[in-house]
């Protein structure tokens, strides 16, 4: 699922990465019935960190400028709209 979000453009490059790694080592993690003792707290907290640049980046930052943008004068908006048209 990583490819197809990168294939249609949904990630950048460094959310590419981001998820890859999670996926990669917590894959190396976890194995049914089993656990490794190896794993150890900057591991985790590695982890945690790529999670959370993940969920900014690829969530709650395009919200905001999304909620920034609705916000601009019906008027700006209309302007923004025709220049992109005319650009087709």
């Amino acid at each position: 699922m990583i490819g197809e979000l990168v294939a249609k453009g949904t990630v950048s490059a460094a959310i590419q990465q981001a998820l890859d790694s999670v996926r990669v080592i917590g894959n190396e993690a976890v194995h049914p019935g089993t656990m490794d003792l190896k794993d150890d707290q900057n591991t985790a907290v590695s982890l945690f960190n790529l999670i959370n640049f993940i969920v900014e980046k690829a969530i709650t930052e395009p919200k905001e400028v999304a909620a920034i943008f609705a916000g601009l004068p019906p008027q700006k908006l209309a302007g923004i709209a025709s220049r992109d048209n005319s650009k087709r």
